[in-house]
């Protein structure tokens, strides 16, 4: 089983965010880390995807550069055997316990959890989500068109984030989208934890 870890990064990646991919427990797994650096979100998204195709990877998980993902993080993922299942991260700038995932209601981006409201199971089916943590098969990109992350601003001022914009197209070809309530991640330029 082969994975692509990957970072869409700017310029860098923080420290805490590099020793928590260090961490991951990884004992039946054969892991290969990349980053994509000096590229807006979409772009880099959509190299880590077309490296992770060409590569001929199992799996990519994609890790943004300021989050802290739990060790366990591959393991949980691995046992929900989807092909795209997202972990769990506060939204930024929030202090409400909002979780960047949405519930699948509704005709767009708006019914979002929060970590006390959650339900107690691991596998829990979405509309979708942020892509701070994002594991997908990599099978998955051969049945969507290119661009797979793209950022979509409207005539009336509001816009589509390039991994909602995924979200949407995978959920059209027909795949179900889900988060591991389980991988809780934290972000580390906002010294946020999940307790």
């Amino acid at each position: 089983m082969s994975i692509l870890i990957a970072v869409p990064t700017f310029e860098t990646i923080m420290p805490e965010t590099f020793k928590s991919i260090y961490g991951l427990r990884q004992t039946k797994f054969n892991p290969m880390f990349d980053f994509i650096k000096g590229y807006d979100c979409a772009k880099a998204r959509n190299a880590i995807a077309k490296e992770a195709v060409e590569g001929r990877f199992d799996y990519v998980l994609m890790i943004d550069s300021d989050v802290v993902v739990p060790s366990e993080a591959l393991e949980c993922f691995m046992s929900i055997d989807a092909d795209i299942c997202l972990g769990l991260c506060p939204r930024k700038n929030s202090k409400n316990g909002r979780v960047e995932i949405y519930k699948d209601t509704g005709p767009d981006y708006t019914d979002f959890w929060t970590y006390d409201k959650l339900p107690n199971e691991p596998r829990l089916k979405i509309k979708g989500g942020g892509f701070a943590c994002a594991f997908i098969k990599t099978s998955v990109f051969s049945k969507l068109s290119y661009p797979y992350f793209r950022y979509v601003e409207y005539p009336n001022g509001t816009a589509l984030s390039e991994d909602l914009y995924f979200c949407t197209k995978a959920r059209e070809a027909g795949f179900t989208i889900y988060a591991d309530t389980r991988v809780r991640c934290g972000h580390a330029a906002r010294f946020f934890q999940y307790e």
